[in-house]
């Protein structure tokens, strides 16, 4: 076996340990423990060459085992285990002084490069055992000793960081469950803080494996300071983020130093920078960090198809807990362990930012501590990204199945830190991952986003601040605004996100409209106006950046630009071109991660028409409904056949129910024929005649005429039995009998009605109507109980109240029961969880939403795209910086105000809209008070500065 440098090697790491736990094994209950350690202590000791051989047991002496010396010895797996197993039963014991020299020897252990392989329970006898290793270290966290835990962090790290033993899969997942349970758990914030720094960096260790498709990838320690909440008294001098900082920087170097000596500079978290991102290390193939294609994996589309798929089989599990995530995992099968790694990982973080908190804890931050540090790890993560998860199908279709869930929950909480993580995660997936998540991007950004903004009278100022302030974020990146306007505005079967974007920050501008009762404070308002009005310059500035970007045209108001100017006799070439209506010159290069397709400026152009004229269509239908199908069809937006106007009428989710009951209802020959072709076009093959009358009801409101009812459900009783043959003797029993339903749901459902329906009443209501004879007792029976217990109601019922103001945005991407999951009813629990019915038709939404929608994703190239973004949003900007302009003597609100102009003429200008230009050159004029010298103020000569600056640009061009 070892040779006495080895033993000696042994000796300095495990003999201390034995001994101190010898020494404190003294009771009788630890009798077993301390004969093993001084056996074990014996034989490390004796001058034997081979102390710790087994005659009994030569076959299983031969076989490797996971110790190591760092030299050329290795110890079987019976030496091996004769080691580790006292150390494994001293961590067992309990005892605070046996476990504390324990699990500081198997942390050495693994340090020094002692302990190699791969820990696996379901391995073989050298992966079981180090499986066992660290499940024992793992339960030691229990004890609720300061001191334990921090050795059982340190452990954790070294063993997640170490490059000889391998941590997959399982075991993975089982220590991140204990540095997580010690953050929630722990009394002491050192021990706490220290626990979620380990969390973090072994999310980097973890995914920047995963990137570069190897374990020798080198890991740099993380800057704890970037983790910390804002400063609190318990460390107002530092001493805790510099003593958490040395504990993670310290393991990192321990580990580094047994391949590396030189000691590595720390990672930064702050946006973006790559911290997961890394080279192709000499072992890895380069090919490997791009192309993210596994055999062994299943693609995204069974992800898509099986979205949300565990909620809607119950709430399993979180982590290693549970049978059921591990019958999850045999389903994924992905070969390659680093990216398995980060995908259980990522999907234990997801599950962990959805776990139900107690009702109590829901607006108490302190008790839902779990949830918001998954969510903290889930930013961070996101933020970081590398190249491969943000590319990745894998990884993008565990975001959809996974995050998107998540996002759905938390999106709902009252609770402010919540919420705002949720944004903050949102924000990340709109500007590092929108090519890959155009639908779910269209989904949510109505949802998180457009649904606070607009909401203008009684909004939660804190909510509110925090969308406002994730807009200004999202401006930053100029490419971000063009691709949403080019992906959803110009997309028909999507919201025009940009456009509500800015008649929301419009309105929020304007303030609260005179009368109207608001729950703001007079402060909250001006604080929220003055950044709504920043959100619109950073918007103009973001157009204007991009327009320079594509143009390579300087900044067009900077000092060096007119000295360039006058310096170069070539200077004006471009943008006299632009402003002559020539073609543009090529735009550089787009950093969007997108689609290889480049957008069709021609394409784009007829798109967005196409949507503007079936907008136009729609709204006209939904103020009167005939002339809204003429403009239609004369549009070419819908064909002139009746089967083509009823599947109009049945899958445009922005008609008005109402109104489309009564078309169906009209008795005129092209309206009879087309709630024909309505009716037609059901298949109620196989239904319960209380489903196929839901079915129908779905898509519109029976009218409220008696003649009108009469035709629809007349043919409706006609379709049903020619679809069911055998269900009634004739149409006419059906005709009466769903008539009898629909009076059922009236009686069972209104709160007005105070006298309820029996299940005999209904019985004896339709004695007879099967040709004079009674239908079956037991078929009356069983359809009162399911009228009675589900209601039959349109999509469109289940709306609050809020989203019934602005239902008619929120209809373009048929978002009107999506919202309902986030908008509760007054009188419902305002904390209530997403419930698994609601979830199920969310599924459905996004089921319906990829069916119509193209998921090509368009990176916006040609500046000809501005064109429309300025037709779309000139209007409000002018009415938004003109107006406080005039009414306001703030310097910071003037200062903004006339900011806004400036770009606003500069993007108008470069791109020869004239009528646009002349709008606000000659509202700026108005503001300068050249006409009345003796009433200009402070604001007047700074508008006088913007239009003399605007004029040497036109003489500069």
């Amino acid at each position: 076996m070892a040779s006495s440098e080895a033993d000696s090697r042994l000796s300095q790491v495990v003999a201390r340990a034995l001994e101190k736990i010898i020494k404190n094994a003294s009771w009788r209950k630890h009798s077993k423990l301390a004969h093993q350690c001084k056996a074990l202590l014996e034989r490390l000791t004796s001058p034997s060459d081979s102390p710790l051989a087994s005659p009994d047991s030569e076959p299983e002496n031969s076989i490797p085992g996971p110790l190591h010396d760092g030299g050329a010895v290795e110890y079987s797996l019976f030496e091996s285990e004769f080691i580790l197993s006292p150390l494994i039963n001293a961590c067992a014991t309990a005892f605070n002084k046996i476990v504390d020299p324990a699990v500081d020897c198997i942390q050495k252990l693994i340090a020094y490069g002692y302990l190699r392989g791969e820990a696996d329970p379901s391995g073989g006898p050298e992966a079981q055992l180090l499986s066992k290793l660290i499940e024992s270290v793992c339960k030691c966290h229990d004890l609720s000793d300061d001191a334990i835990e921090l050795l059982v962090l340190k452990t954790l790290l070294s063993a997640v960081t170490s490059v000889s033993l391998r941590i997959h899969g399982d075991c993975l997942l089982q220590i991140v469950r204990t540095c997580y349970d010690i953050y929630l758990g722990s009394k002491n914030v050192v021990n706490q803080t220290t626990a979620k720094a380990s969390l973090v960096q072994m999310l980097v260790i973890v995914f920047r494996r995963m990137e570069a498709d190897s374990s020798a990838v080198p890991v740099q320690p993380i800057v704890v300071a970037e983790l910390m909440e804002p400063i609190e008294k318990s460390d107002a001098d530092g001493s805790m983020t510099q003593f958490v900082q040395g504990f993670i920087t310290k393991i990192m170097q321990d580990i580094d130093g047994v391949l590396n000596p030189v000691t590595p500079s720390r990672v930064s978290l702050g946006g973006h920078d790559g911290a997961f991102e890394t080279t192709a290390v000499e072992t890895t193939n380069p090919a490997d960090l791009l192309d993210s294609t596994d055999k062994d994996m299943l693609d995204a589309k069974y992800w898509e198809i099986s979205m949300y798929k565990t909620a809607l089989e119950g709430r399993k599990g979180e982590l290693a807990d549970g049978e059921a995530d591990r019958d999850e995992d045999l389903e994924i099968q992905i070969g390659n362990k680093f990216k398995r790694d980060a995908f259980l990982v990522f999907r234990a973080l997801c599950k962990l930012s959805m776990k139900t908190p107690p009702k109590e804890a829901l607006a108490d931050p302190l008790l839902m501590r779990g949830k918001i540090v998954a969510l903290e790890l889930l930013k961070i993560l996101l933020e970081n990204a590398g190249t491969v998860f943000r590319t990745s199908e894998r990884f993008l279709g565990a975001i959809k199945q996974y995050l998107c869930l998540s996002l759905l929950k938390n999106s709902a909480s009252t609770l402010m830190i919540v919420f705002q993580l949720s944004c903050s995660i949102f924000i990340s997936l709109v500007s590092r991952f929108r090519a890959g998540l155009k639908a779910e991007i269209g989904v949510f950004f109505p949802m998180i986003v457009l649904r606070v903004l607009e909401n203008v009278a009684q909004p939660n100022f804190q909510q509110k601040m925090i969308v406002l302030r994730f807009l200004d974020k999202l401006c930053l990146d100029s490419q971000t605004l063009v691709d949403i306007f080019i992906n959803y505005d110009c997309d028909v079967n999507s919201s025009n996100i940009f456009e509500r974007m800015v008649n929301g920050l419009l309105k929020t501008a304007q303030g609260v409209p005179p009368g109207v009762a608001t729950t703001l404070l007079p402060p909250q308002e001006a604080t929220m106006k003055l950044e709504a009005m920043r959100c619109l310059v950073a918007i103009l500035r973001s157009m204007g950046d991009w327009m320079n970007k594509q143009l390579r045209i300087p900044d067009p108001y900077s000092t060096k630009r007119f000295e360039d100017v006058e310096n170069s006799p070539e200077a004006g070439n471009v943008p006299m071109a632009i402003l002559n209506g020539d073609e543009p010159a090529e735009g550089s290069d787009s950093h969007s991660e997108a689609s290889n397709e480049a957008s069709d400026v021609l394409t784009i152009e007829q798109r967005r028409a196409y949507k503007l004229e079936l907008q136009e269509g729609i709204s006209l239908f939904n103020r009167k409904p005939k002339k809204g199908i003429e403009f239609l069809i004369k549009a070419n937006k819908v064909g002139d056949s009746p089967e083509e106007i009823a599947a109009f009428l049945k899958n445009a989710s922005d008609l008005n129910k109402t109104l489309i009951g009564d078309y169906l209802g009209e008795r005129e020959d092209l309206s009879l024929k087309v709630m024909h072709a309505y009716v037609d076009s059901f298949d109620f093959q196989g239904m319960e005649f209380d489903e196929a009358i839901r079915a129908f009801l779905q898509g519109f409101r029976l009218p409220g005429e008696a003649q009108k009812i009469d035709r629809i459900m007349e043919k409706f009783a006609e379709r049903y039995c020619k679809c069911n043959p055998k269900a009634f003797t004739s149409a006419d029993t059906a005709y009466v009998l769903a008539y009898s339903v629909i009076m059922l749901n009236t009686d069972s459902h209104n709160p007005m009605v105070k006298n309820k329906m029996s299940a005999d009443d209904f019985i004896r209501n339709n004695r007879g109507i099967d040709d004079g004879k009674d239908l079956p007792e037991e078929y009356l029976r069983s359809l009162f109980e399911r009228i009675s217990r589900n209601e039959i109601k349109m999509k469109e019922d289940d709306l609050s109240l809020h989203q019934k103001q602005s239902v008619n945005s929120n209809r373009i991407l048929g978002l009107d029961n999506i919202l309902n999951i986030v908008i509760r009813k007054r009188d419902e629990d305002q904390h209530m969880e997403t419930s698994d019915d609601l979830i199920r038709h969310m599924q459905e939404q996004f089921k319906e939403k990829a069916r119509k929608s193209k998921s090509v994703y368009y990176a916006a190239t040609d500046v000809v795209i501005l064109r429309f973004m300025i037709e779309v949003c000139w209007a409000p900007m002018l009415a938004a910086f003109s107006v406080p302009l005039d009414q306001s003597d703030d310097e910071v609100v003037i200062t903004l105000c006339l900011e806004g102009f400036r770009y606003a003429i500069h993007v108008t200008a470069v791109m020869s809209m004239k009528t646009h230009r002349d709008a606000f050159v000659t509202s700026l004029a108005k503001f300068t008070s050249l006409h009345s010298p003796a009433d200009i103020k402070q604001k007047n000569i700074y508008a006088i500065k913007v239009r003399i600056l605007f004029s040497m640009y036109r003489i500069c061009c």
